[in-house]
């Protein structure tokens, strides 16, 4: 784990968040080196099975062989390049070429094309396959690399893997999917993401369920951070209520205890929710055997180098991931998986022992049996037409106006709070690749 001592302070300038120049860095070096979150494995359980994802003006399909076998490579037609499949979730026993009908297996391989003796040159199977991607699979995610010289996953992840394994991550089902596009860039959203000092200014709701003022910052190798928020209470800084306020009275009530049980006793929540999710554990669809104390009732945020943020609790995550326009760096997208914990029916779970712990926003439909995909700008969340929960509409509504800051002439460098510690470690890291690539020339620390 790194110190907070190890992290720089280097200046984080205006010009990373709409330069080309820092754009077209990214791409060479972020985008198509790094591992990146590209798919639910969930939606790729069946044979025949397709996800595309977009990053940049890269476009990855990873499909499910008849054989049961997972396939990653790009999404250009060994022909002429053109674009095979749309951005998406799907199914198809083959893949043709929309323009020239060539036809490739879900394994890459060619198939077949028209008028194969009109190439001179043959067919070569091998020359036309299309270009593998590099795959792996954790918790319940699919990654892929560009590089076909990385590393592999679990050593990027490092102690990630071991802080996340103690949640049942994988076994959580998608209820809710969302891509909203907004004016700023891609690392505005993951600086946003990465601290808490703005949370009593424009989240006030925060302090009616979470601490943070008592929150905790991990810093990992190759940028990853993590944090954790004391759940189930109010912010310290405020008096504890004299009664539970509306959000503990719901999580109460999720694990089937009486909320007016507390009225004088707030602050002995967290230890009442942390009891009967014990005395609950292998009963009522949830096991919190692998789980510490403070786990129970923590609410975690990793956020996985260099656009990952994962967000939750036993029983329930946030992903969200941070994309960047193909061509223009002040414009970016969010897209996020709302992902539920249902009762296990193996232990004695069913419906009426279901936890929200994890709000969705309810703005998705079932269709084709899967959470349809909700797209959208950020118009619709400030007209009031979409919502991605009260706290994210919060954080999307400022963000093209924190863009329009960071183009100023009267912004040279963010100055920012020890409570901006994983802003800085990110940034730390990113800077390795400016540097290398000579964009940022001045190493030494601020004073």
């Amino acid at each position: 784990m790194i110190s907070e001592t190890e992290v720089g302070s280097v200046p984080i300038d205006g010009g990373r968040y709409h330069d080309p120049r820092h754009a077209h860095v990214e791409t060479d070096h972020i985008w198509r080196k790094t591992w990146l979150l590209a798919a639910l494995a969930s939606d790729l359980q069946k044979p025949k099975s397709t996800v595309t994802f977009d990053i940049g003006h890269d476009s990855i399909i990873i499909a499910r062989a008849g054989d049961g076998s997972l396939h990653a490579y790009h999404n250009a037609c060994t022909h002429r390049g053109t674009r095979l499949l749309e951005e998406g979730v799907g199914s198809t026993p083959l893949i043709t070429c929309p323009y020239h009908a060539w036809c490739f297996n879900l394994d890459g391989r060619l198939r077949g094309a028209p008028d194969p003796d009109s190439f001179a040159g043959g067919l070569p199977a091998d020359r036309l396959r299309l270009k593998p991607v590099q795959l792996e699979t954790w918790q319940g995610f699919v990654f892929i690399n560009i590089d076909p010289d990385a590393e592999p996953l679990s050593a990027f992840l490092g102690r990630m893997v071991e802080r996340a394994a103690p949640y049942p991550i994988a076994k959580m089902e998608l209820i809710e999917d969302q891509t909203v596009s907004v004016g700023c860039n891609w690392k505005a959203m993951i600086d946003n993401f990465s601290e808490l000092y703005h949370v009593d200014h424009i989240h006030p709701q925060h302090k009616r369920f979470v601490d943070c003022p008592n929150a905790t910052d991990e810093l990992f190798e190759h940028g990853h951070t993590g944090l954790h928020v004391p759940g189930f209470v109010t912010d310290s800084r405020y008096p504890v209520p004299d009664k539970p306020t509306d959000y503990q009275e719901m999580q109460l009530t999720a694990l089937g205890i009486d909320a007016q049980e507390f009225v004088g006793r707030v602050a002995e929540i967290p230890a009442a929710i942390t009891r009967a999710k014990r005395e609950q554990s292998g009963r009522n669809g949830y096991d919190y055997s692998a789980l510490s104390d403070e786990q129970l009732t923590t609410v975690f945020q990793y956020n996985l180098f260099p656009n990952i943020i994962l967000s939750g609790s036993p029983e329930g995550l946030w992903m969200m991931r941070s994309r960047p326009h193909p061509d223009d760096p002040s414009q970016s997208y969010l897209d996020k998986w709302t992902l539920q914990l249902n009762p296990d029916p193996a232990l004695g779970g069913g419906s009426e022992h279901k936890q929200t712990m994890h709000a969705a926003s309810g703005n998705s439909e079932i269709a084709d049996g899967r959470v349809a995909r909700d797209c959208f700008g950020h118009e619709a969340i400030l007209s009031g037409a979409k919502s991605m929960t009260e706290t994210i509409d919060q954080d999307i509504s400022l963000l093209a106006r924190v863009q329009a800051g960071a183009r100023s002439s009267g912004f040279d460098r963010a100055w920012l709070s020890d409570q901006e510690i994983r802003v800085a470690h990110f940034h730390d890291v990113l800077n390795e690749t400016y540097r290398a690539a000579g964009l940022l020339e001045e190493t030494k620390l601020l004073p």
